[in-house]
């Protein structure tokens, strides 16, 4: 915000109104002013989620508005900062901007480098923690995934010691599934290969080649995927706003798949033209990023043994300065269903993308 203030001209000190295309075109050029460089790893940072994660986002739960990945009641690093001047509209503009400036690389396979987590309390009486991560390669005729499983465990130090007080058992159950077993570290990495090629999900199955035809134009774009809105959500038969239905297909865009700088630029500026999506200022995300959310709430789905349903706010956390995502997450807004027995304002789950972009190395 100080840059805005510093970058801002005096005409804008005025109270007549500002032609929107002169104040987007200085607000982008605000974001766009260089400043430390991340430390730069052996891949391109560019985008995405694995399909191995977002499969496991989808056995876990489903929810109307967009499904997502976990932590506890959000300590200062998972906290919203107070209201910023800028709307939802604005800075997904000025991530619009700043994405088309992203050169249009290539390579043999898109990777990705993710990690996620989900909470469910527990019958039991204490919260765990359901996590992962993975990597995968995703070429045009073979994909390769490696992942891991990091869970479960209790949440917190606090739900350590009521799972400890409950006499540590080795198998608890939540939201009337079935007993799962308790476990503390990792997995060993669980390797595979795939010759399929409808790997990614817009509301339906697409390839790779039907990513790449996708229409820059924001109302071309939302146009085209709108032919696949039943008026459900993506991930189940429960209902979604249209509004709901394209934010979280236009995620994906945004965060997890391999389109051109100027699909995904497109995808940023039809987000700014949903009312429902709304700017929550700054955050920090998982990785200890300082990212800007934009959110829209949803509601999930009931599950066995309780017919309530839930509402979340999904949140979707973006460094506008590069027009990147760094990750999502769902926080509680109303607990029921998959968030049963929640506060509000726990971060249900969480996903965080760790480094993606196109490479010509195989995996080993």
């Amino acid at each position: 915000m100080e840059e805005l203030r510093a970058a801002r001209p005096d005409h804008l000190a005025a109270d007549g109104p500002v032609d929107p295309r002169t104040r987007h075109a200085e607000l982008a050029h605000a974001f766009a002013q260089p400043r430390q460089a991340p430390r730069r790893s052996r891949k391109p940072l560019v985008w995405s989620v694995g399909l191995a994660a977002a499969a496991a986002a989808v056995t876990a739960v489903a929810v109307v508005g967009v499904p997502e990945t976990v932590q506890q009641r959000p300590p200062a690093a998972a906290t919203t900062a107070a209201a910023t001047e800028l709307s939802a509209r604005d800075i997904l503009l000025v991530a619009a901007t700043n994405a088309e400036r992203e050169p249009a690389d290539s390579g043999e396979f898109w990777y990705v480098s993710n990690k996620w987590r989900t909470l469910f309390k527990t019958n039991e009486g204490f919260v765990i923690s359901l996590g992962g991560e993975s990597e995968t390669w995703v070429g045009a005729k073979e994909q390769h995934f490696t992942m891991r499983d990091l869970g479960p465990t209790p949440a917190t130090d606090a739900d350590r010691a009521l799972w400890e007080q409950a006499g540590s058992p080795r198998e608890v159950s939540f939201s009337g599934q079935k007993r799962i077993t308790m476990r503390e570290g990792a997995s060993k990495p669980h390797t595979g290969k795939s010759n399929d090629k409808e790997i990614f999900w817009l509301g339906r199955n697409v390839t790779m080649a039907d990513l790449q035809a996708l229409p820059s134009d924001p109302e071309a774009l939302k146009a085209d995927l709108l032919r696949f809105y039943t008026g459900q959500a993506t991930e189940s038969n429960a209902p979604s706003t249209e509004d709901g239905w394209l934010f979280q297909v236009a995620e994906g865009l945004i965060t997890t798949m391999p389109v051109s700088p100027e699909v995904r630029a497109g995808a940023f500026r039809m987000l700014a033209g949903l009312p429902s999506v709304t700017s929550l200022g700054q955050v920090t995300d998982a990785a200890g990023r300082t990212g800007t959310a934009i959110a829209i709430e949803g509601e999930s789905q009931s599950t066995p043994g309780d017919a309530k349903k839930g509402v979340v706010q999904i949140q979707l956390i973006i460094d506008e300065k590069s027009g990147r995502a760094l990750g999502r997450q769902s926080v509680v807004v109303v607990a029921g269903g998959a968030q049963r027995g929640l506060a509000p304002g726990t971060v249900w789950n969480a996903m965080t993308i760790l480094e993606s972009g196109w490479t010509d190395e195989r995996p080993s």
